[in-house]
């Protein structure tokens, strides 16, 4: 049986409980949050096959989240209200949802509902695997890039993928980590066994240990059925664990015991089980300061990071920006059903030029973002990208340039305003103004040195900026 990711959403911290223990215990993700606007949030940055939505929220409406829940193509929506307004649930049903509970509502006849959106997320996904083969399509990961840096990385990852070692996966949030996993497993022996993922962040404490090992009936109050873990989901497979630098100490004891020995035991049970998965971890956090700060174990450390694989930020390998949007124009045409939009100059020039603080994860969405709103049907226009995107070009506040500059100079010069500003919006603070312009500290004192902006301010932000403004 595939697991599946579901993401809840309700603001009653019991029905939270109800509903992700229903989908816990036949051996899916649960990612839950009693807060609209957290719900969609992970909408945005993350993967859901199911969503169970309550319509009733504080902080957002709930039929706009479920709005947003059914635009994605991938994810069966399932909405939950205790509203007796006929107008509200005609709303839901309209927009597409699976199914709609009213509450109060009877634990057998939710679990029922719930199975049969499972059923209803793996057939479309079976039916997108399909499409993907008879339209010549890969159906697995797909690693886009040219740079040098896209080059090496995918070398790096072939060459690891044959091996039974395991692997840690480094980088900052929305580089590619689970899809680098997804690589190696695709292109490793182990592709026709499971890959089953589980984001050690994002379930609580108390509910990850039963997530990772399983139960056998009895082993508490709610276990009334036999349920398998993580560990054994991914027999035969790969294990990949993301976040892992969040995993709590007692369970961190407990996972170097399964990779040393390679047996593990469900909870309630007295039977050792084999341990036959490939495990793949990945974390943005620096593990060996976690180590000297005593919040990870340095033994663990060493076990997972037998073959290190570092992801880089997009600013560090920009040549691929225009080969990622080709790439992402073509995907949310197929899955919007709208014809495949060209990218005009400007919103290009802005797409490179901007500093991707949240990486690919946050193109890919500029670009969702833009292909589903735009107004012009063959373009993507620089209006149609977000603002804090579309801003990082000359306005009429910005100094004015000469028509004849080459793109060079025009966009050193873009540089110098931008960074000058900053500064001076940090008062000259190098590390509030790397933090701000999504670089490091060393990137911005090289650029500094390279754009002629001397290191000790001594007035000279505002002058230059003096210099570099447009007459009044």
């Amino acid at each position: 049986m595939t697991p599946v990711r579901a993401l809840l959403v309700d603001d009653d911290p019991t029905i939270l409980e109800v509903v992700g223990s229903l989908l816990s215990r036949h051996g899916h993700e649960v990612v839950g949050t009693g807060s609209g606007l957290r719900g969609a949030q992970c909408l945005r940055n993350e993967r859901f096959d199911l969503a169970v939505v309550d319509l009733m929220l504080p902080d957002l409406s709930g039929l706009e989240l479920a709005r947003q829940a059914v635009a994605r193509p991938d994810t069966v929506v399932v909405v939950l209200s205790g509203s007796t307004e006929v107008e509200t649930v005609l709303q839901a049903m309209k927009m597409g949802i699976y199914d709609y509970v009213p509450k109060p509502f009877r634990t057998e006849d939710l679990e029922h509902t719930l199975l049969r959106a499972v059923e209803k997320s793996r057939l479309n996904l079976e039916n997108q695997r399909l499409r993907e083969r008879v339209e010549g399509r890969p159906s697995g990961p797909q690693m886009v890039g040219r740079s040098d840096a896209w080059q090496n990385l995918q070398a790096l990852l072939r060459r690891v993928a044959p091996s039974p070692s395991t692997v840690l996966i480094t980088g900052p949030s929305g580089t590619g980590k689970e899809l680098a996993a997804r690589a190696i497993h695709q292109w490793s022996p182990r592709a026709p066994g499971p890959f089953v993922a589980i984001h050690c962040g994002a379930i609580p404490e108390t509910l990850l240990e039963d997530e990772l090992f399983g139960h056998v009936r009895g082993a508490y109050t709610d276990a009334r059925t036999d349920r398998p873990g993580r560990f054994q989901q991914a027999e035969g497979g790969t294990l990949f664990l993301d976040e892992i630098g969040t995993m709590p100490p007692s369970l961190q004891v407990k996972l170097l015991r399964v990779i040393q020995e390679r047996e593990f035991t469900p909870l309630g049970s007295t039977r050792t089980q084999k341990a036959d998965f490939r495990l793949v971890a990945a974390t943005n956090e620096d593990l060996g300061d976690l180590v000297e700060q005593k919040r990870f174990r340095e033994d663990l450390f060493y076990r997972l990071n037998v073959i290190p694989v570092q992801l880089h930020p997009l600013r560090e390998h920009p040549q691929d920006i225009p080969v990622l949007v080709a790439h992402f124009l073509r995907k949310f045409a197929r899955d919007l059903g709208i014809p495949l939009k060209q990218v005009e100059p400007a919103a290009l020039q802005a797409l490179e030029v901007y500093g991707w603080p949240g990486n690919v994860r946050e193109l890919e969405n500029a670009v969702e973002r833009a292909m589903a709103l735009g107004s012009d049907p063959e373009r993507l226009l620089l209006q149609d990208l977000p603002a804090p995107v579309a801003g990082v070009l000359p306005s009429a506040a910005f100094p004015r340039l000469p028509q004849h500059q080459d793109l060079g100079r025009f966009l050193a010069d873009l540089e110098r305003h931008l960074i000058l500003e900053a500064l001076q919006a940090t008062n000259w603070n190098k590390s509030e103004t790397s933090r701000r312009l999504g670089m490091r500290r060393t990137t911005l004192l090289h650029r500094l040195k390279a754009l002629g902006i001397p290191l000790d301010p001594m007035g000279e932000a505002a002058s230059a900026l003096a210099r570099e403004a447009p007459d009044a």
